[in-house]
């Protein structure tokens, strides 16, 4: 649930598209700590509601600072770099 709750955050994705997702990407799933890549999600949407309800505005706050606390000194860099290369370019059926 915590490796959901930081994918929405840093994806900004709904509940439902970030618990699709999961079930789509073994990057996501890694980060989860999944072993073996797995087609089933994780849970329902609504479940990862009752778990931001449970731990409350102060609890999600402690989990994305000590996500950031565990990162180390990257965390505290003013410098953001991006490798866009990697984009894919959009494909048009009339480029065939």
């Amino acid at each position: 649930m915590v490796s959901l709750l930081i994918l929405k955050q840093v994806r900004n994705l709904s509940d439902q598209s970030v618990v699709e997702q999961w079930a789509e990407n073994a990057y996501y799933q890694y980060f989860g700590g999944e072993k073996l890549f797995s087609v089933k999600p994780p849970c329902v949407a609504t479940e990862l509601v009752e778990f931001r309800k449970r731990i409350g505005e102060a609890g999600a706050e402690l989990i994305f600072k000590e996500s950031i606390r565990i990162n180390g000194k990257d965390a505290d860099d003013d410098n953001l770099s991006g490798d866009t290369t990697v984009q894919g370019k959009k494909y048009h059926l009339s480029n065939r």
